[in-house]
């Protein structure tokens, strides 16, 4: 009973300190391992030197990279693949790469494939990131001043003249300012819903529907970025002789479910005899992009399929990026147009109200 207490109390333990080991401390832990590897110094040597390099000879015994390499060099000790000593540390799609370079005997290989994967993986978070943040403080900022216009602009302006009588710059801030009065908060909790369902709907929503929805953002946008590390994820796999069927089921393991049916749409066209490309083309989702399916169907048919696709998912990829690099500054550019535009017409409507007040008390 105590034995197995112990037991569930290390697994609780590991598993929480795995939760640290994200993705800057993987690719530190490929890196480190792969220095020693190609110079010669086995697995098991491997894992003790970079755990002492970390844990500074014992002194951080808890820096998540020489944690990793105590846990997993004890269980390689023990007598298990380093894939399977793995399974707790990196992601199940990481875990069968490892495992493909131990079975071909090109561990560095494999361990530059993962980092290759978490490097995209990285981009496309940072492009996520700076491409939403601005846009959603610009048109927080417009709502604000939406709202000021309502609240004090309109109604200063009205002690002077009424706002319903007057025409251009002003009468437009009227409008404006009559409907954030009687619409503004529906409209907004409108807007704030669609935002955050089209949002999660994201990973979820599937079917005919979604096909259709992928021609608009933000789910083209969705589909462009995993579409191209979906490329990128199978050519690493390939290139580590894991064959299609494989890869497509490693990839399923914690796939979304709009991915999965992607997938599996892919995954039956290989298993009854199409090459990857018509299994593409044949799935009907237009996933990851029809001009990548046509690459996809003449590749498929030549000789060193895995160097292909590796070499196209990589240029695909780094064109994703761009394409939806090219979007988001458009975006930003709309909204950067539309808040100088509001903040012009206050600026303007303002100044002819307070000069045809003026007007007649220079008469």
């Amino acid at each position: 009973m105590l034995a197995r207490l112990l037991d569930g109390w290390s697994s609780l333990v590991e598993r929480f300190y795995s939760k640290q080991f994200g993705s800057t401390e993987r690719i530190q832990f490929y890196e480190s391992l792969t220095a020693l590897l190609e110079n010669g110094v086995g697995v098991d040597d491997a894992l003790n030197e970079v755990r002492r390099i970390y844990s500074d000879d014992g002194r951080q015994r808890y820096h998540p990279v020489a944690l990793a390499c105590a846990n997993i060099g004890k269980k390689v000790g023990n007598g298990k693949k380093l894939a399977e000593s793995c399974s707790v540390w990196v992601p199940y799609q990481e875990m069968a790469i490892i495992g493909a370079g131990e079975r071909s005997g090109n561990l560095t290989q494999a361990f530059s494939e993962c980092i290759r994967i978490i490097e995209a993986r990285q981009k496309i978070l940072s492009l996520i990131l700076n491409s939403t943040l601005y846009p959603v403080l610009i048109w927080s900022l417009m709502a604000y001043l939406l709202h000021i216009i309502a609240t004090r602009v309109v109604p200063a302006m009205a002690r002077l003249s009424p706002p319903e009588d007057s025409s251009g710059a002003p009468y437009l801030l009227y409008l404006i300012a009559t409907y954030v009065d009687h619409y503004g908060l529906i409209t907004l909790i409108a807007l704030v819903i669609l935002l955050v369902g089209s949002l999660v709907s994201l990973p979820y929503l599937t079917g005919p529907l979604r096909v259709r929805l992928e021609r608009l953002p933000p789910w083209s946008i969705y589909k462009a970025l995993h579409g191209s590390t979906f490329l990128l994820n199978i050519a690493v796999m390939l290139r580590a002789n894991i064959n299609q069927i494989e890869a497509l089921d490693t990839l399923m393991v914690n796939a979304t479910p709009w991915l999965r049916e992607r997938l599996l749409a892919v995954s039956y066209g290989v298993e009854i005899g199409k090459n990857f490309g018509v299994a593409l083309k044949l799935a009907g989702h237009e996933f990851p992009d029809k001009t990548a399916i046509h690459f996809l169907c003449v590749l498929a048919t030549r000789k060193s399929f895995a160097d292909a696709i590796h070499r196209f998912a990589n240029r695909w990829l780094d064109t994703s990026l761009k394409n939806v690099e090219r979007y988001t500054k458009g975006f930003l550019l709309f909204s950067g147009i539309a808040m100088g535009s509001l903040m012009i017409l206050v600026l303007i409507g303002t100044n002819s109200m307070q000069t045809a007040v003026s007007t007649p008390l220079a008469r």
